[in-house]
């Protein structure tokens, strides 16, 4: 069985002035659902039973969406550290496999359908099609992801990471062990538990979803792209 793991603590300061409350509970589209109501109903959907949340930011606001359809872990220092920490909070649920998302995109439920057959230790969904600013970038070899982060200059990426990460049973363990020894790394993302993994020769893999529609929602400009790219497309 998989399970799910929503990282929803942000505050998403660069939308501070135009949207002040948790990223994740931005609406939209015909069906005006929340970007976390249309996460739970993907995994859902696709047969993923259990979807556990972590929240920091206003986290009673995103409760009120789901309420008990799932489950919600606090966690309180999420001003202080960023989503490292915030998964490295919720070890105890890094001991079989599951299914990491941001909390900040819209995406069509195919790319957790597609994610969900790859039986590799640890897979990451990535889309050739873009090298972003502002965005976690990727380097690949082959079926191999080499390197992931932002720190990767953008005339050097193979792609971008759309926020979305599986990893087995097995995988879940050896991601939990390299996350651990990341403890007092309080300002990097959790793939950077994932570029140590690589370092050591452990085979990071990855699916293409450069023809499926995803979109991460930082800025402002990010929720005006978002809303006209939505009304071509039926999700």
């Amino acid at each position: 069985m998989v399970k799910a793991i929503i990282l929803a603590a942000g505050r998403g300061s660069r939308l501070k002035g135009f949207f002040n409350k948790p990223k994740c509970l931005i609406r939209l589209g015909k069906s005006n659902l929340t970007l976390l109501e249309r996460t739970y109903n993907n995994l859902k959907d696709s047969g993923v039973s259990k979807i556990n949340i972590i929240t920091g930011y206003k986290h009673r606001e995103v409760y009120k969406v789901l309420k008990e359809k799932a489950y919600y872990i606090y966690f309180k220092n999420y001003r202080k550290t960023n989503n490292l920490q915030t998964l490295l909070y919720a070890k105890k649920l890094l001991t079989s496999s599951f299914v990491c998302l941001f909390a900040d995109i819209i995406y069509e439920k195919k790319i957790i359908k597609k994610l969900l057959k790859n039986d590799n230790d640890v897979c990451l969904v990535i889309d050739s099609s873009k090298v972003l600013e502002g965005t976690m970038r990727v380097k690949v070899k082959k079926n191999k992801v080499i390197d992931v982060g932002s720190h990767i200059p953008v005339n050097e990426g193979h792609g971008n990471f759309v926020g979305i990460a599986k990893f087995s049973n097995n995988g879940a363990k050896i991601f939990k062990k390299y996350l651990l020894k990341e403890k007092n790394n309080y300002k990097d993302y959790y793939t950077q538990a994932i570029r140590k993994m690589i370092v050591n020769d452990e085979n990071i893999s990855y699916i293409n979803v450069k023809n499926e529609f995803w979109k991460e929602i930082d800025t402002n400009k990010d929720f005006i792209d978002a809303k006209k790219m939505i009304k071509k497309i039926n999700i």
